[in-house]
């Protein structure tokens, strides 16, 4: 079967196991950050439209989910902004109707929370992450390369709107970008602006991956716990890069959604460590850790087999 806008079942570092949905062309969005690991930019634009047809959209996730994949979220996100594509409404609506028993997170850049529409369109979605690169009109013409429609206050404005109505999980993800965005009174800013979000969780993010300028370095642990320091007085912070790191107040709630997660994962075929670490996006000491605790109190097997250690659930 031809399904060419949706990618996955992936294992996603963030969301477990994610299937992908691409709602426009690539590399059709609002900005063109030089750190996207999806390309430069080639439709700069804030027009909404019906990019990709809808109904081919819904035609595919209906093909997809009537076999009950096993998924931790269906993703709105791909090679450009899900919320320009004005059917994006339509295709929250078919899965919330048809397959309710699936969560949908939108991966977004937050440049539309602006248009009541947008806001009325996700109200269903389950989890929003709007992305947040810069605290001055300076720093988002350096970082976003944004379209000329579009400025900081703008797409700030929209951001603090949707905050006071969301009925979604918001979790706010900060790209850090060495040399442009992580002055200390950069970072006062973005405590201040997350202050007035109010999100359930704080992602931090840096280079993974080549993105589209070859002089952009990630941030080195030290850089991002100056991050992390400031913002989480406001909210948990997660650090998603190379660097990983969880707030002491939110480990009990990350220690159990890993064991949710693992147990959902190896319920369907048992796994190892490395498995793991891909699938959940963890350091392997880290997965250790809870797999010890999880094999003490009965919850997993384990057992060893030529081609590596193998946790499976308890029977």
């Amino acid at each position: 079967m031809n399904h060419k806008y949706l990618f996955g079942p992936v294992a996603s570092r963030r969301l477990g196991v994610s299937l992908g949905v691409d709602l426009v062309p690539s590399k059709t969005c609002p900005l063109d950050c030089i750190y996207c690991e999806a390309g430069k930019t080639t439709n700069l634009t804030m027009e909404r439209r019906e990019y990709i047809p809808v109904t081919e959209i819904i035609r595919q996730l209906d093909e997809t989910l009537k076999n009950k994949p096993e998924l931790d979220y269906i993703t709105f996100s791909g090679g450009g902004e899900p919320t320009l594509n004005s059917g994006l409404g339509c295709v929250v609506n078919f899965v919330k109707d048809s397959y309710p028993k699936y969560r949908i997170c939108l991966l977004t850049n937050g440049c539309l929370l602006w248009d009541e529409q947008v806001v009325k369109e996700i109200a269903r979605v389950d989890l929003v992450i709007p992305s947040l690169d810069a605290t001055t009109e300076e720093e988002f013409n350096a970082v976003n390369r944004h379209s000329p429609d579009l400025t900081l206050e703008k797409m700030l404005s929209g951001m603090f709107q949707y905050a006071k109505v969301r009925t979604s999980e918001l979790w706010l993800e900060i790209f850090i970008a060495p040399g442009l965005n992580d002055s200390d009174a950069s970072i006062a800013r973005f405590a201040d602006i997350t202050a007035q979000i109010k999100p359930d969780k704080v992602q931090l993010n840096t280079l993974d991956r080549p993105g589209v300028v070859d002089w952009l370095k990630a941030s080195e642990a030290a850089n991002t716990m100056r991050f992390i320091r400031v913002l989480e007085k406001i909210a948990p912070v997660e650090a998603v890069g190379p660097f990983r790191y969880y707030s002491r107040r939110n480990q009990k709630t990350a220690v159990t959604e890993a064991e949710t997660k693992i147990l959902g994962l190896i319920s369907r075929r048992p796994a190892t460590i490395p498995d793991l670490q891909i699938a959940l996006g963890m350091e392997a000491q880290e997965l250790k850790n809870i797999l010890e605790q999880m094999l003490k109190s009965g919850q997993i097997n384990f057992e060893r087999l030529p081609r590596g250690d193998f946790y499976s659930i308890q029977s």
